[in-house]
């Protein structure tokens, strides 16, 4: 079964440049810095909104950690935002992660997807060292370290420490003198659904930081861009065509993330806060 998943993410790296990815993040470590071209211009605001069923249900399931977290890792008095436009900020990022740009372009290979996401998951937990994105959030086990590590590297290079706590969160990074192994353990939390929604709201945390010490706006654009592309600066965003791209995309998301938490679930709402 390893082997059979092993050869099926081999056909999915040649074939499938799933959205996120193959970022360069400008967080990236040096030695496992993993790139991809930027999808096809294709004209239009936005895309089809598609969710997989069992997607959706997932969702369902964790409107209540999503605006548990939300409240945990938003700061209105920097980010102008609400706990509840943060939660529609990370509702929307988790359900843009998990349709890509190639699986608009060819629908055949939504079927694919699922396998794609759990080769890539089994690569990095079988200590091969490997800095692959996990699904559902799409993180790298570098980034969860960094958040873990209270980093935010700044665009002038400097790097801000500030307090961060992944609620749920077993890992001290500073125990491990294996990279390989640190990098499995990290693919095992921020594969669990739970766990990686607060991984989420914490990286979401250090786009807040990242925007506020660059003198930056903040916006749902803001958050999306660094989660993709760890950039805040409008003018970079619009100046890099992944992040330009991830964005447009987002936005077709917007309306399915506010209704995950319309006014009929306030009994989910009141419980989670």
């Amino acid at each position: 079964m390893r082997r059979l998943l092993l050869m099926l993410f081999m056909i999915c790296l040649i074939g499938v440049d799933h959205v996120g990815g193959w970022v360069k993040l400008a967080y990236s470590y040096p030695t496992r810095q993993q790139t991809r071209s930027a999808p096809p211009t294709r004209p239009g605001p936005t895309i089809e909104a598609f969710v997989r069923p069992e997607f959706a249900a997932r969702m369902h399931r964790l409107r209540a950690t999503i605006l548990k977290a939300a409240a945990q890792h938003n700061h209105p008095q920097l980010s102008g935002m609400s706990d509840y436009e943060f939660a529609v900020v990370m509702a929307t990022i988790l359900y843009n992660e998990n349709f890509g740009w190639a699986e608009e372009l060819v629908p055949p290979l939504r079927m694919l997807t699922p396998v794609y996401q759990s080769a890539q998951q089994q690569v990095n937990l079988h200590g091969l060292g490997t800095n692959f994105s996990v699904w559902p959030a799409n993180l790298r086990p570098s980034v969860a370290a960094e958040i873990l590590a209270g980093k935010v590297p700044l665009a002038d290079g400097r790097v801000l420490h500030v307090p961060l706590r992944v609620s749920g969160s077993q890992i001290d990074p500073t125990a491990f003198n294996d990279q390989r192994a640190l990098f499995a353990a990290l693919t095992a939390e921020i594969s669990n659904d739970e766990l990686a929604i607060n991984y989420l709201a914490a990286n979401l945390e250090r786009g807040i930081w990242r925007a506020v010490v660059e003198g930056q706006p903040i916006s749902w654009r803001t958050l999306a861009a660094w989660h993709n592309q760890g950039i805040v600066d409008p003018v970079a965003i619009r100046n890099n065509p992944t992040a330009r791209d991830y964005v447009r995309r987002a936005a077709a998301y917007l309306p399915l993330a506010r209704a995950l938490f319309a006014p009929a679930d306030n009994t989910v709402m009141m419980r989670a806060l």
